[in-house]
């Protein structure tokens, strides 16, 4: 095999992986106003969204994952509060009606629940499991994909404490103008059900 067929062999790799996961890392999404509202049934314009990074977590308030990981969010959220906007998104329609506001209310969330009903986010993002975070730009250059950190290894199975600080260390990194080193992980959580 010679240099020109393998550069056109990881091409064709790359392009195929941008068809399964519906982007290319550096890709430029633009989000459009798919119908997602507030907790209160009220439809939320992204073009809000205004400073520098947007983190969208997926969540689902049965999730054990998503219950643990509620206070590393509302601590990211605080501690990057003039350069973040954490998005919570609850993706479809088969919780309970009280389960959502009983989420925010039980583990005090400080950051913006949406819901997701028709999948539309779920599907742009192609996201997988809850939580999951795509980490973007105001450009809409997703800077980060995948798990918070590597405190869950594996449903049910998790370290003492984590060790790498996957998406606090990309918004670290992007605002300090440095390489953003990991990119991409694979998510650990409970899967997203399109039903």
């Amino acid at each position: 095999m010679n240099n020109r067929t393998r550069g056109l062999g990881i091409v064709l790799l790359i392009q195929a992986g941008c068809l399964f996961y519906g982007y290319c890392p550096g890709q430029r999404l633009q989000i459009p106003d798919y119908k997602v509202q507030t907790l209160d049934h009220k439809g939320y314009d992204f073009s809000k969204l205004r400073k520098k990074l947007v983190a969208f977590v997926f969540l689902s308030p049965e999730c054990p994952l998503c219950q643990n990981y509620s206070l590393v969010l509302n601590d990211l959220q605080e501690k990057f509060k003039t350069d973040l906007d954490i998005l919570g998104i609850f993706p479809g329609k088969a919780y309970a009606p009280e389960a959502l506001p009983g989420f925010r209310d039980k583990y005090r969330i400080r950051f913006l629940l949406l819901t997701d009903t028709s999948f539309g986010l779920v599907r742009r993002l192609s996201a997988r499991v809850t939580p999951e975070v795509f980490l973007m730009d105001k450009e809409g250059e997703i800077l980060y994909r995948g798990a918070i950190d590597n405190w869950a290894t594996a449903l049910g199975r998790h370290r003492n404490k984590a060790t790498e600080h996957y998406l606090e260390e990309a918004i670290g990194g992007y605002l300090r103008k440095s390489p953003i080193l990991v990119k991409e992980t694979r998510p650990v959580g409970c899967y997203i059900n399109e039903y």
